[in-house]
């Protein structure tokens, strides 16, 4: 797949998950997809989720711990089969009400026009303080 077509992939994605359509998500991935999400456990999404079933779990998580209210797609960068994704992101803490704001790198590896690979870098210390009460 072009870097075009790579980039149009995580546009698909995010649209996907911007309507909560899980489905839709989970078909642009490789069955053995990885996903990287920092932070310490039991804090939103944290963990290293594996396959569909670790990702449908991780996205459940970030739903029930967080409600988004603003996400802004800054920049993507494309090279090869990686593309990298500027967010910034304004998020409700559903456990305390507070609201945190961090930017975000999404850094996907696309496989055979699948995502199979991403680690995802934000502030955790801003979630974390979100979720203290």
């Amino acid at each position: 797949m072009s870097e075009t077509g790579n980039v149009q992939l995580i546009r698909q994605l995010y649209d996907a998950m911007s309507k909560g359509d899980l489905d839709a998500a989970l078909a642009m991935m490789t069955d053995d997809v990885t996903f990287v999400v920092p932070g310490p456990p039991g804090i939103g999404a944290a963990g290293t989720w594996r396959g569909h079933t670790g990702v449908r779990d991780c996205f459940l998580r970030l739903r029930e711990a967080q409600e988004n209210q603003s996400i802004d797609i800054r920049e993507f960068v494309a090279q090869g089969n990686t593309v990298v994704v500027l967010l910034h992101v304004v998020a409700k803490a559903r456990s305390t009400g507070k609201v945190f704001k961090s930017d975000i790198v999404h850094f996907f590896t696309i496989r055979d026009a699948r995502i199979t690979n991403l680690l995802d870098f934000f502030d955790t210390a801003a979630l974390v303080d979100a979720n203290r009460v």
